[in-house]
């Protein structure tokens, strides 16, 4: 019997998988916890390729591919039955209401009170308005919030989404990337997101697993990659008084820089564990009302630097 670790929703140990002559998987040893994780690689990592071997669309050649501790392969319906999904670029039948459409789904999926469900998810991913819309009019950010709605009709627990932000602006970007987030804080719903965005799973995500040439070149809390590949960076924010409060900053001992950028300050600290204790007080004392503090990580892309080797494929 296998021992199972809870921690991971999605595990998998020395995964291989060939097309042909080429190595679209290498003895990948992928771990993802719940809640809001990403995927990142560029084209051609074998992104889709572990999509698809998770749901049981692929079968590996080698290895063991496991969701919620149950074998990928073998218990592929099972899997699918607690698993919503979000492909890059889905076709919808265009003549379709959203309503209609998602009633139908539904219906195969065998939702209890399956109107009331659709009603719900609509207002969920800010579609109700559009309710009785033909899909073929949709713009392409209704269209990716059509689909997250497709994806928890069945009420899963995991959710898996390939470039959920592909072909969006950047305002259908941020409200997209914030129901994800809202989703998760509120319905508990884990997300595994596929994409090559940096900076937008940086913002929602807490663990991140980087692929390339097929396998995993680092994993983990994207606050500790942060520490391993990043400087010691905090940005703040504050209502008022910013220039006291970096006048005051300054005088820190273990503060190395101080920079200032569009109304955000950003510091370089060599002791981190003391510029936490100490930026609470500060503002106490000036009376200043803190409006952000948190680590800047930018993370993602030192670890592309030091890892993939053909950068411009991104």
């Amino acid at each position: 019997m296998r021992e199972w670790i809870p921690l991971w929703i999605i595990e998998t140990k020395g995964l291989v998988k060939f097309f042909g002559d080429v190595v679209a998987l290498d003895g990948l040893d992928l771990r993802v916890p719940k809640g809001v994780s990403g995927f990142v690689g560029p084209n051609g990592a074998g992104k889709t390729t572990v999509i698809h071997i998770l749901l049981g669309l692929l079968k590996a050649d080698f290895g063991e591919a496991y969701v919620f501790n149950q074998d990928c392969w073998k218990n592929s319906y099972e899997i699918r039955s607690r698993v919503g999904v979000l492909l890059e670029d889905p076709s919808y039948p265009k003549s379709f209401t959203a309503e209609r459409y998602l009633e139908f789904v539904a219906k195969i999926y065998e939702v209890d009170q399956s109107m009331f469900k659709v009603k719900e998810l609509l207002r969920d991913v800010d579609l109700y308005w559009a309710r009785n819309r033909k899909i073929g009019s949709f713009s392409a950010g209704m269209l990716q919030r059509l689909g997250l709605a497709k994806a928890l009709i069945g009420e899963p627990e995991l959710v898996i989404l390939d470039e959920p932000t592909a072909n969006l602006d950047p305002i259908g970007r941020m409200k997209l990337l914030e129901k994800i987030r809202e989703l998760w804080r509120d319905k508990n719903v884990n997300f595994f997101i596929s994409s090559h965005i940096l900076p937008e799973l940086e913002e929602i995500c807490s663990w991140i697993s980087i692929i390339n040439e097929g396998v995993i070149v680092d994993q983990g809390p994207i606050a500790e990659l942060a520490k391993k590949y990043t400087p010691c960076e905090y940005k703040l924010e504050v209502e008022n008084d910013e220039d006291l409060l970096v006048k005051r900053l300054n005088d820190l001992e273990f503060v190395e820089a101080i920079f200032v950028e569009g109304g955000k300050i950003i510091c370089r600290v060599r002791d981190a564990n003391r510029f936490c204790r100490e930026v609470p007080r500060i503002v106490t004392e000036l009376n200043l009302s803190l409006r952000k503090f948190q680590p800047s990580y930018g993370v993602l892309m030192e670890v592309y630097k030091k890892h993939v080797k053909d950068e411009e494929s991104y």
